[in-house]
């Protein structure tokens, strides 16, 4: 009953649906889906009041009326690389240009697909921490350098907003969430030099700490939160052995302010797969299949062959639906065409289904991050 109160006072004392108690006009704001919240905020003060609150999101969950939103930093030309080409004028040769990136929005309870009109960087990374999506460094598109950008996106209200910078431009990163910390180590910096050094963002605080730096240089390292505070830069390699991915990872335990090196999580010199996480289990996606890892140290087990048409994975997530069932999204090459496609697989049994992505939201996808709304 004291939740029941407590949501209806965020109704700023007002009645929400005349003729309506307002615990039976919360319970059915709540069974509005997610794409419809940002017309329910302009209906009242009342209204928006409720449906930007973090409890209103929490009781959603509880009356099974939650969605799992998977956001796609994602390439708006279709196509497998999603480069653009500028047509030659007057007998000029045609021009490459660099793709342009954005943010899309998969909801994997309705099927809904929609994109965000503000572009972010080329090959930036993302993230769900604290009721917020966090884009984070990757290239400026004008000059292909290494940024420092972050970018918030308020999931309660639906607001962007700049968030304090990284404390050096780094791209190709390893980034993960644990709670409302964010996680990001290694990638390379503006003269192509693969980094060891690491950082925590507290969302709240909208605030980084300088955490202790790792004992590799780890660029195009694979990040995966494992338990409380456990964050995981997985492979990568060092500047001088360019494509040659390392088969240890390195461990941060936040308790102890610490890493640890974790040797056997990736097979040595290969690349092509990528790591999600649950915030408990750790999956590898590669064209061999998709591995579980045992944080207890036994290492990785296949639970799963790798969908047949998915020739190369490119960015994974994992949602936790209803029950507690854990779907694991990966988007990747579609055949040797070079198209890109979206499989999910259920964790408990293995089995695969394809999603279709619809006309214009077929282009290359780098990251990808789950959150359950």
């Amino acid at each position: 009953m004291q939740k029941r109160e407590k949501l209806a006072a965020m109704g700023d004392e007002r009645v929400l649906i005349p003729g309506l108690p307002d615990d039976v006009a919360i319970d059915c704001l709540a069974r509005v889906p997610h794409r419809f919240h940002s017309c329910l905020r302009h209906v009242s003060r009342g209204w928006r009041d409720l449906v930007t609150a973090r409890a209103f999101f929490q009781h959603r969950d509880r009356i099974g009326a939650a969605e799992d939103l998977i956001f796609l930093v994602q390439a708006e030309d279709e196509g497998y690389g999603g480069g653009r080409v500028a047509s030659g004028e007057g007998g000029k040769a045609a021009e490459s240009l660099p793709p342009v990136y954005g943010v899309t929005l998969y909801n994997a309870t309705d099927g809904e697909w929609r994109r965000s009109p503000a572009p972010v960087p080329l090959f930036a990374q993302c993230a769900a921490a604290g009721g917020k999506l966090v884009v984070a460094g990757g290239w400026d598109p004008a000059t292909l350098e290494p940024v420092a950008e972050v970018r918030i996106h308020d999931l309660f209200s639906g607001i962007w907003r700049r968030g304090a910078p990284m404390s050096s431009p780094r791209s190709f990163f390893a980034i993960a969430a644990a709670g409302s910390t964010l996680f990001v180590a290694g990638g390379h910096d503006g003269a192509k030099n693969a980094l060891r050094t690491a950082e925590a963002y507290d969302v709240a605080g909208d605030q980084w700490t300088p955490l202790p730096e790792m004992a590799e240089e780890r660029d195009e390292c694979q990040g995966a939160v494992v338990g409380t505070g456990g964050f995981m830069a997985v492979s990568g390699y060092a500047t001088e052995r360019q494509g040659q991915f390392g088969e240890t990872a390195e461990w941060y335990d936040e308790s102890g302010g610490e890493w640890r090196k974790v040797e056997g999580v990736w097979e040595s010199g290969g690349g092509g797969g990528v790591v999600c996480g649950d915030g408990v289990r750790v999956w590898r996606v590669e064209k061999g299949g998709v591995s579980e890892y045992d944080v207890s140290g036994k290492g990785w087990r296949k639970v799963a062959a790798a969908p047949t048409e998915c020739m190369t994975a490119t960015a994974a997530a994992a949602a936790r639906g209803d029950g507690g069932e854990v779907r694991v999204l990966v988007v990747g090459k579609e055949g040797e065409e070079g198209g890109n496609g979206v499989w999910v697989m259920e964790a408990g049994s293995g089995k695969w289904r394809r999603v279709e992505m619809p006309p214009g939201f077929r282009g290359f996808v780098f990251s990808a991050a789950a959150i359950r709304l």
